[in-house]
């Protein structure tokens, strides 16, 4: 390696230890209710063909997820014949979800 080269990449590496690394937050999307409202289902409906508990699909359908039991979103997606999971739940930076309700990026004070 050339001395020049090798001193680029020297820079280039000391400009990457240098940045703060920013963490941009993965957000789970489900899409429950958007696929209920499709196949015309109601809560209780795919409660019934499912077997998962009607307060679950609820808190699902609205988003409230703290944790996905996996065995739940399986039988979910059984149920309503999906087997492309991504017609079910996204994964979403938070920058991304960021910008689609901030399209003029306005600055917000930090909390």
């Amino acid at each position: 390696m050339t001395k020049s080269k090798r001193n680029d990449n020297e820079e280039i590496l000391e400009d990457i230890m240098n940045e703060e690394m920013e963490y941009d937050p993965v957000h789970i999307i489900f899409h429950l209710k958007q696929r209920m409202e499709e196949r015309g289902l109601t809560q209780t409906q795919l409660s019934e063909m499912s077997g998962v508990r009607q307060a679950a699909i609820s808190q699902l359908s609205r988003g409230n997820i703290e944790k996905l039991h996996i065995p739940t979103i399986e039988k979910i997606a059984a149920a309503m014949n999906i087997t492309d999971i991504s017609q079910l739940l996204t994964f979403e930076a938070e920058s991304e979800i960021m910008s689609m309700s901030n399209p003029f990026n306005i600055k917000y004070p930090q909390r």
